[in-house]
């Protein structure tokens, strides 16, 4: 509440505590069990719905003996229940298109767990009743048969295996300092290999009894459904599971104890990837009465100017040449997402190993800045416009919002008392919090929240010889040292400018000819410069304009010593900015402006990717403009680049993941200098003279592009703007198009087994298949299948019936430049007892479908999963651009022929192309053991 305090002393109290009012649309009600329900119509997308429930309890309740025992319980929910025994519920879920892992997954946190099934098909009553029934096993009725636990066992114990690298066992001892006197020093959430493998069956059905239970239980159904058919089906259903016993255990309340000297928490790891300091400042949450109220909203609103604007001048620091850090931002509210009661203001920086008292010293220098001076008039009014923005976009998509917007928002009322209005109420509060807050409220709340005391600074380092890391007492002595000095205001001088010079005559170039695609409800005009634009309109979203450029091109025209800076140009582009603006003045001069453009380049294409609200369209074009016709380079920008990139790759090999990924690609196309992982020897290479060459050679004119429009648009609004912005593009001597750089896959069979230190021994597992073949819808799809149906028996032969993994993942990819080819990849993590017989399984379960064809359970559930996401895929503006892009690049028309493509499939199809796969031949195996 005292954050507010400048605010609310010229504001009736009375109207701050005023809670905000519910959106009418959603339902919401209690059991007479205690259970809570929230049930809300929703047509986006039409035809299906999500159901969630949460149980408000996570590893935080569980006792010493039970570690781990929270998250183990979310696997067993999957392993029978009640009514479905076995792996009956995901078998019965994907029959209908609701897929394991994409549609149906778990998730459990230190204070929660949550169940969902998504896009939930509503077509028929069965498939309702039968996902409220799987509601109702997860609330009450999980099964815990014994042979089941058990033999989940192995699979938690390879999650740990492949979770705990050094970013996850830096997150534990984060905890621990922020939770410092409290449980939290003392739970992991996935529990240690020892218990997993030797806890008591009891252990678990006792955690499951003591927390699983109405009274800190939520269920959520949002979509297409009828609300008081719903809501009846529950309070019917849900009735047999009893309400808690009289003296039942109440959950703990965890508060955090207050410090007065800072923590310090300091954590090196060899195979730690960089150097990062975060200074925390803690303060106890809003109590939960009051987050549902005006004040708490007013708080909300207070904290986004506080970080809009501190941001921006951490960014603008980090630009600059000789930067004492390499990236920095600051946060503000529940930064950890983790301890319920505790909110804080967290300021992090990350730094070049050995330079971290440095990056500390200017991190909390800028803190202090904000503590004693505040923000400027001059900041508070660009991020006004931004925040104002923000809100006006919220309120335009307002009837384009999908089920899990809702549900998210529901979640959060019944974790934290969060509020959940309408749009329309969302809309006016917001916007006249935005507009009636001042300067002074915000900086009354960075004097009120940055604080000497509550502090904990955490440094995570990479362990490694040559390389010092601050002790507590030299971090503390730079503290004190900044505490204690003369710090100057920021000093803001931004004055804004068109993006385009005045005077700048742009001779455009007129539309020559217009063709209409009636069924991709596009239209394309041909301008006199060579440019092809597509425009198709849509209403999927109010506010939202995309734009897609693309030639094929793209690294191809590059020598061998140019590849890799073309690789790494457009993170160039990003840390240059455009025009005569570097990229934080670009940002300064567009807010309150929604428009972004940014190049992005593959092995056989360049490209350009926009979005914007329809109002701004005239900005991205200019900023479209720009980027063909003045890229920006700066020496000091891309220097910071280049020092980024060396304190990314600095401790790159110390990383198992990354020594697999680097030998894979060295592996697979045979030591191609074009196919390698980025290295220090090639980031030392870079020559910034040739990036202006470079950078001509991907985007040498508007001659070979097609410019595609997708969103909320008006093509007679846009054509006078395309000709005037893409048609003063000048056009290249000749169009761009791609070249064949002969860099493929190496043909025949290759093995190639290494080791690598690692703190936590696992074995890693890639196999690469690859030929030929040609690039048709049929072909695409056949592949498509074949990866599910290996995916579907993996899941059953190397996870549940081995426990030997994780999870398996088979991808498989089609290419039809500059050869048509396929390629498909099987890869997973293990340990090594059991590292030969799975990949004797992964050969034999390919070998099988190509004898006997695929199971066609595992195709049909595949076919209903697919048909779903393409009806979905038709309502998204992101996936009408991809159709139009692939038409336009490949000549495929998915709009015609791709359902068909999915209805047609067969199994003979999936087999034929399990035999062509083995019969050419092409297999890469690269195999990663730890070091003895």
């Amino acid at each position: 509440m005292l954050a507010v305090a400048a605010f609310a002393a010229g504001s009736a109290a009375a109207q701050m505590n005023q809670p905000i009012p519910a959106d009418p649309e959603v339902r919401t009600g209690k059991l007479e069990n205690g259970m809570t329900y929230y049930i809300r119509h929703n047509e986006k997308p039409k035809g299906q719905a999500d159901f969630y429930i949460l149980h408000d309890v996570g590893a935080i309740q569980e006792n010493d003996s039970q570690q781990g025992l929270a998250h183990f319980l979310e696997h067993m929910a999957f392993n029978g229940t009640k009514n479905l025994p076995g792996k009956q519920l995901t078998e019965y879920l994907e029959t209908v298109g609701v897929k394991f892992g994409a549609n149906l997954n778990a998730g459990t946190s230190w204070d929660y767990t949550c169940y969902n099934m998504k896009d939930v098909p509503t077509s028929r009553e069965g498939i309702i009743d039968s996902a409220l029934l799987i509601l109702h096993d997860w609330s009450h009725f999980i099964a815990l048969e014994p042979s089941e636990i058990d033999s989940e066992r192995g699979v938690i114990m390879e999650e740990l295996r492949t979770r705990d690298g050094a970013s996850w066992r830096s997150t534990m001892k984060l905890l621990q300092a922020l939770g410092k006197g409290t449980k939290y020093e003392r739970r992991n959430l996935i529990g240690y290999l020892d218990g997993l493998k030797n806890f008591r069956h009891k252990e678990l059905e006792d955690f499951y009894k003591q927390w699983y239970r109405p009274d800190y239980q939520a269920v959520i159904v949002v979509g297409d459904i009828d609300v008081d058919a719903i809501e009846s089906k529950i309070k019917t259903l849900m009735a047999d599971i009893p309400a808690p016993a009289a003296g039942a255990p109440q959950k703990e309340t965890i508060e955090v104890p207050d410090n007065e000297e800072p923590i310090v928490s300091i954590y090196t790891d060899p195979e730690m990837q960089g150097t990062k300091v975060q200074l925390f400042i803690k303060r106890p949450a809003l109590p939960e009465q009051l987050a549902n109220t005006v004040l708490a909203e007013a708080n909300n609103v207070i904290e986004a100017y506080m970080t809009t604007m501190e941001n921006a001048r951490l960014q603008e620091i980090a630009m600059q040449p000789d930067a004492p850090f390499l990236g920095a931002g600051m946060g503000t509210g529940d930064v950890i997402g983790i301890i319920p009661t505790l909110d804080a203001t967290v300021f992090v920086a990350m730094t070049e190993d050995g330079k971290l008292a440095r990056g500390f010293e200017t991190l909390y220098t800028e803190m202090e800045k904000v503590r004693r001076y505040g923000f400027t008039q001059g900041e508070f009014e660009r991020a006004q416009e931004n925040l104002m923005r923000q809100a006006e976009r919220s309120y335009a998509n307002r009837n384009d919002r999908r089920n899990n917007e809702f549900v998210q928002t529901y979640l959060n009322n019944y974790q934290k008392n969060q509020p959940m209005p309408d749009a329309e109420t969302e809309w006016q509060l917001d916007s006249m919090l935005i507009k009636m807050l001042n300067v002074d409220a915000v900086n009354a709340f960075a004097k009120q929240t940055i604080l000497p005391t509550n502090q904990v600074i955490v440094i995570n380092a990479p362990e490694k010889e040559g390389v010092a890391t601050p002790t507590a007492e030299e971090i503390l002595a730079i503290r004190d040292k900044v505490a204690a000095s003369e710090v100057t205001a920021y000093e803001d001088n931004v004055v804004k400018e068109p993006l385009i010079a005045e005077g700048t005559v742009l001779k455009g170039s007129p539309v020559k000819k217009t063709v209409e695609d009636k069924q991709l409800g596009t239209t394309e005009w041909t301008l006199a410069n060579g440019a092809k634009v597509v425009v198709k309109p849509t209403t999927f979203k109010a506010d939202e304009v995309r734009l897609g450029v693309v030639g094929k091109g793209g690294l191809s025209l590059l020598s061998d010593e140019e590849y890799y800076m073309g690789e790494m140009m457009p993170a160039v582009n990003s840390m240059s900015g455009v025009g005569k603006f570097s990229a934080t003045e670009l940002k300064k001069q567009l807010s309150g402006k929604t428009a972004s453009v940014q190049p992005s380049v593959e092995n056989y294409t360049s490209a350009m990717g926009g979005v914007c609200s329809p109002k701004d369209i005239e900005t991205m074009l200019q900023l479209l403009y720009l980027n063909f016709t003045q890229p920006r380079f700066n020496k000091d920008d891309v220097d910071n680049l280049t020092k980024m990139l060396l304190a990314q790759l600095a401790n790159a090999k110390s990383n198992p993941d990354f020594l697999m990924q680097e030998k894979v690609a060295d592996v697979t196309y045979g030591h191609n200098p074009r196919r390698q992982m980025i290295s220090t020897e090639i980031v030392n290479k870079f020559d910034f003279e040739q990036l202006p060459g470079i950078y001509a050679k991907l985007y040498p004119g508007a001659n070979g592009f097609v410019f595609t429009f997708v969103g909320n648009i008006d093509p007679e609004t846009l054509k006078p703007l395309v000709e005037k912005y893409i048609g003063s593009i000048p056009a290249a001597r000749k169009p761009i198009n791609y070249v064949d750089d002969k860099a493929y896959p190496v043909k025949g069979e290759v093995t190639e087994e290494f080791t690598a230190p690692m703190q936590q021994p696992k074995v890693s597992v890639n196999y690469h298949f690859s030929g030929e073949m040609p690039y048709t819808l049929k072909n695409k799809m056949a592949l498509t299948f074949l990866t599910q149906a290996l995916n579907s028996r993996y899941l059953v032969s190397i996870r549940e019936e081995k426990g030997g993994t994780y999870g398996v993942r088979v991808q498989g990819s089609t290419k039809y430049i500059p050869r048509e080819t396929y390629s498909m990849t099987i890869s997973f993590d293990t340990n090594e007892e059991m590292a030969d017989e799975l990949r004797e399984i992964v050969m034999k379960e390919i070998e099988e479908i190509a004898a006997n064809g695929p199971k066609s359970e595992d195709i049909e559930k595949h076919r209903e999963f697919m048909l779903k996401s393409w009806k979905n895929s038709l309502e998204q503006n992101g996936a009408w651009m991809n159709y139009i892009q692939i038409k336009y690049g490949s000549g495929l028309n998915y709009i015609a022929d791709h359902e068909q493509a999915i209805r047609d499939l067969t199994n003979a199809d999936v087999q034929a192309l399990a035999k062509k796969i083995l019969a050419d031949g092409n297999l890469v195996k690269v195999v990663m053991h730890p070091s003895k």
